[in-house]
């Protein structure tokens, strides 16, 4: 998997997972904006499904997500984060993704354990199949949703956030006046929030 680590000299990494179409570009003027402090790991999807980059497969060109792929693909992201924990020494883990990015932090958070102390879901999307419940407690989640969202609607990030506070994660949801794209307001409140959360820790 191609990635891009850029080492501030933090104890902390935030690891960036990019939506549809996205690289592990896309999201580095987000992260320095939003965490300058922290390192940065941006991974690339490596599935290219009808001429977009993702980081699992669909069957047809209108389809978000397969979530049969996505879910075995995920021991493989997985493993790939946590040896480039290993190589690099990154200290505490973040996670943040959007949109298909996110729905992969979905999918590893309730279906494995994963070294994330905090999970960022921009545009997330619910699960349509059942797990076996799982204990988040102890996890924080930002989840933020665009209420004119024809993508990702933000009905289905509301059904995630109660489902995720069933699992005992503590959430943080805000559903902004918005479409599939954000905004300098949402990245700004998006770096109060991480600057409220560093100096917690």
């Amino acid at each position: 998997m191609n990635y891009i680590f850029k080492d501030n000299k933090s104890d902390k990494t935030l690891v960036l997972f990019h939506g549809t179409g996205g690289d592990e570009k896309v999201l580095l003027p987000i992260a320095n904006q939003v965490a300058p402090s922290m390192n940065h790991l941006s991974l690339q999807g490596e599935i290219v499904s009808f001429g977009k980059r993702r980081f699992s497969k669909v069957s047809h060109p209108d389809q978000l997500v397969d979530e049969d792929d996505l879910l075995s693909r995920v021991p493989g992201i997985l493993k790939t984060v946590e040896d480039l924990k290993e190589k690099y020494q990154l200290g505490k883990l973040w996670a943040l993704g959007f949109s298909n990015g996110s729905m992969t932090l979905t999918g590893m958070i309730l279906t494995e354990e994963t070294p994330f102390d905090k999970v960022i879901l921009l545009r997330p999307l619910d699960f349509k199949q059942e797990f076996e419940a799982k204990n988040l407690s102890g996890l924080d989640i930002l989840i933020h949703s665009g209420k004119h969202d024809p993508v990702t609607p933000s009905i289905s990030a509301v059904h995630l956030e109660q489902k995720l506070l069933r699992l005992g994660a503590r959430v943080n949801h805000k559903i902004y006046p918005l479409d599939h794209r954000m905004n300098m307001s949402e990245i700004k409140d998006i770096k109060e929030w991480f600057d409220k959360e560093l100096d917690n820790k």
